[in-house]
């Protein structure tokens, strides 16, 4: 059974002794016996690590003069002809890693077996702390599942949800001919914790895409958007037709621990 697990499970689930008065306690402990048997697979998007491992109040700074790696190659062919080569990737050494609660947290994970899932951007964030070998491994080759991902991705924007949120804060504030991220920068500081909580909810967004892009059985979180609002990507309008169109089986602690 693949699981993926939300922000808000995955440290708990990972080693409940290290929340021993979290009111899902009894839950969480089965789930991680689950896990230990190989009952069940735990999968954590990316994001957990690159945009919410950004504390909150650094995240419009970063988001703001976040630019990717761009590359310009020119070379002179032998027959007189210029050539020039483009590319466009992550900058490697923006995202200022792990901090130790986290790497904490993630050594439990890794320990029972959980493994990363990409959230293919193009230039898109990444945490060098990051090893290559806590990711999926896909036998296939990533095409499809980048596919995939985008695919979901695109929808859940267009719901108003995901990446939906911190585009639109930042269209509101560009300047002519400026990116949407170049807006953050000129947004004034009563916009920093809207800033933050739209990062969390791009974080969401794509953390679903990626559990649609691996093919996941089930998504546990304990977030039904209480405070997020209709727009959030939980927001019960989102999940019915996630429900409908992608199949999505979102579950709580209490009703992952049932089923194992």
């Amino acid at each position: 059974m693949l699981v993926t697990f939300d922000s808000n499970v995955w440290r708990p689930a990972g080693d409940p002794s290290r929340f021993p008065n979290d009111p899902m306690y009894s839950a969480f402990k089965k789930i991680n016996e689950a896990l230990r048997v190989d009952q069940v697979e735990g999968r954590l998007s990316e994001t957990i690590f690159t945009l919410e491992g950004i504390v909150r109040s650094d995240r419009k700074a970063f988001i703001g003069g976040y630019e990717p790696d761009i590359k310009i190659v020119e070379e002179q062919m032998p027959d007189g002809r210029l050539s020039v080569n483009f590319s466009i990737g992550p900058d490697r050494f923006a995202h200022p890693g792990s901090n130790t609660y986290l790497r904490s947290h993630l050594g439990d994970a890794l320990a029972l077996g959980f493994k990363l899932m990409r959230c293919y951007r193009i230039g898109g964030i990444i945490n060098i702390d990051m090893n290559e070998d806590w990711y999926v491994k896909v036998s296939t080759g990533s095409a499809d599942i980048s596919a995939k991902f985008g695919e979901v991705g695109r929808r859940i924007e267009a719901a108003g949800a995901g990446i939906a949120w911190i585009r639109a804060i930042g269209i509101r504030y560009a300047r002519s001919g400026e990116h949407w991220t170049d807006g953050l920068r000129n947004a004034p500081a009563s916009e920093d914790n809207a800033i933050a909580s739209a990062v969390a909810e791009w974080a969401d967004g794509d953390s679903v895409a990626a559990h649609f892009a691996y093919g996941n059985h089930y998504f546990c979180t304990r977030d039904l958007a209480r405070t997020s609002g209709r727009n959030s990507v939980f927001a019960e309008t989102n999940r019915r037709w996630l429900e409908v169109e992608y199949g999505l089986k979102l579950v709580t602690p209490e009703e992952l621990a049932s089923l194992v």
